[in-house]
């Protein structure tokens, strides 16, 4: 049940509901269909398709490999992860045998790669044996397309599956001292969350269950893989991560979800403005605040299709918190509600003090429960707690949020990422949310520029490319964003660019953003 006060999480805002987990791992929850529906298909990738037997079996074998070369339980492989069949295989049997796959990204820059293995310091890494293995940095690689098939007859090389408090995974994500940050997560976490988002994914119905477009190294991608996995329903596999034709590609029925950030919705409704309808019952979107503005624009094509939004840090194992809704049922808010906490999931908001704010109230968000990681690869960070107050592991997420009077909770913005220019403190999100209030302005975002007589914050905009109107001029932008903001606040440059870029994991990222600016402005000169 949900409420404000239960037992095991003392003094709680709000708590999900409670339940008893149904597997030790997501390994055993695969192996249950690989029993139950063998013929079901697990995965298409382009013309190819994978039954769970065939996906069961390819693991059973990388497996054997793995016990050949004497893995243990806890140890962290490598996996360079493409979106295929061989390369989920190899991460079921990493988890199978006990180990903790990390997914390494083979589009990502080798200097990134490398800082990743450097902290992970595998003594195997695993390659499907397609495309270069030069970011496996020169370390020993195990190619899984050699390893040969077990005989059908053969025992399964995994005598006893993981247990609940074994890693599965290690993922990075950003770190503020400029390092990639591995986060440590235990099946109990993974388990915990594909139970609970498979209820708010997964209609009880065929066909196929989403696409897997997004990086396999980033938590954008891990619902739509394991949920859907452990549920025996199927995924698709989208080669390139950017091939937005084929992610709405007309097929015989729509996807169960489509899962993606407001960034990338962005792009698409620039791009291709898909009638959403027929593609996706429901979209989950998560990463980033999600605007209701946003989703009216959408209007009829989203009509009928329910809007999941989904919050959580990597810390809390991909999603702690969501709010379900549709295009016209949203509220008259800022941003859509980030909802209510996953099941076995308490969230305690609190103020500057540590004391409990009440509804109506705004404070930083704790997480504790199931779903907190156990902690960095590293084993730093300060923002993990273990208290009794909070019902033993928690998370400062950093995230300020507000009590709703209905028990959800509204993301306010970050507690640590305001930016300063002049003595003025400001959210970049509510610069942006000013901007695009404006005629013909799509998008934007903002930087500050430091170190001259004073900051200046610059944006960069892009234009609605479907009206027909004359768009305003750098001084008419911010002339009438000088008619909104402080002085200190109004743009000093406004750079007209294609599109606001994003990262691998979907987020907004202003320095490629000012790259392609000035990019641009090199093409057309002075």
């Amino acid at each position: 049940m949900t409420g404000h006060r239960a037992g095991g999480f003392p003094n709680a805002t709000l708590v999900g509901e409670r339940r008893e987990l149904r597997a030790s791992s997501v390994v055993e929850l695969i192996s249950r269909w690989a029993e139950t529906a063998p013929d079901a298909v697990a995965l298409e990738c382009g013309n190819t398709r994978t039954t769970f037997r065939q996906l069961w079996r390819r693991s059973m074998s990388i497996a054997a490999g793995l016990r050949d070369t004497d893995v243990q339980p806890g140890e962290v492989i490598g996996v360079i992860a493409h979106r295929n069949a061989e390369s989920v295989a190899a991460m079921i049997a990493v988890m199978a045998v006990r180990a903790a796959y990390a997914p390494i990204d083979p589009t990502n820059p080798l200097g990134r790669v490398r800082l990743i293995l450097d902290q992970i310091r595998p003594r195997v890494v695993l390659w499907d044996g397609g495309g270069s293995v030069e970011c496996a940095a020169g370390l020993a690689t195990l190619n899984t397309s050699e390893v040969p098939d077990l005989p059908a007859d053969g025992s399964a090389p995994v005598t006893s599956g993981p247990r609940h408090d074994d890693l599965a995974y290690v993922v990075f994500t950003s770190g503020s001292t400029g390092l990639p940050k591995g986060v440590l997560v235990e099946h109990r976490s993974l388990v915990n969350h594909i139970g609970w988002a498979t209820t708010h994914v997964l209609p009880n119905a065929g066909g196929a269950a989403c696409p897997v477009f997004a990086s396999m190294s980033f938590d954008l991608a891990l619902t739509t893989l394991w949920v859907p996995l452990a549920q025996g329903r199927t995924i698709v596999m989208i080669e390139d991560s950017w091939d937005y034709p084929s992610l709405f590609a007309p097929r015989t029925g729509p996807y169960d979800f489509i899962k993606a950030t407001p960034s990338h919705f962005r792009l698409f409704e620039r791009m291709l403005r898909p009638d959403y309808r027929s593609v996706a019952k429901r979209l989950m979107i998560g990463g980033e605040p999600l605007e209701p503005a946003m989703l009216r624009q959408m209007g009829d094509r989203l009509d009928g299709v329910e809007v999941v939004n989904h919050y959580g840090p990597t810390e809390t194992t991909i999603g702690c918190c969501a709010f379900r809704s549709t295009v016209r049922e949203m509220p008259d808010l800022p941003t859509v509600p980030i909802g209510s906490p996953a099941w076995n999931t308490a969230a305690y908001v609190v103020d500057d003090r540590g004391g409990p704010v009440g509804v109506g109230g705004h404070g930083e968000l704790l997480i504790s429960g199931f779903g907190i990681a156990r902690g960095y690869l590293d084993g730093g960070g300060d923002r993990f707690l273990d208290e009794a107050a909070f019902g033993g592991r928690a998370y400062r997420t950093g995230d300020i949020v507000e009590v709703l009077p209905d028990g959800v909770l509204l993301h306010l913005g970050r507690k640590d990422s305001q930016l300063k220019v002049s003595g003025h403190r400001f959210e970049p999100a509510e610069l942006r949310r000013h901007a695009v209030s404006l005629p013909l302005i799509a998008d934007a975002a903002f930087d500050v520029i430091r170190g001259g007589v004073l900051d200046a914050v610059e944006a960069f905009v892009v234009f609605d490319e479907q009206s027909a109107q004359t768009p305003p001029t750098e001084r008419e932008i911010r002339v009438q964003l000088a008619s909104l903001l402080p002085k200190e606040l109004v743009p000093r440059r406004v750079y007209v660019v294609p599109e606001i870029k994003v990262n691998a994991n979907g987020k907004r990222d202003v320095r490629a953003t000012r790259e392609l600016a000035e990019a641009r402005a090199g093409e057309t000169g002075p």
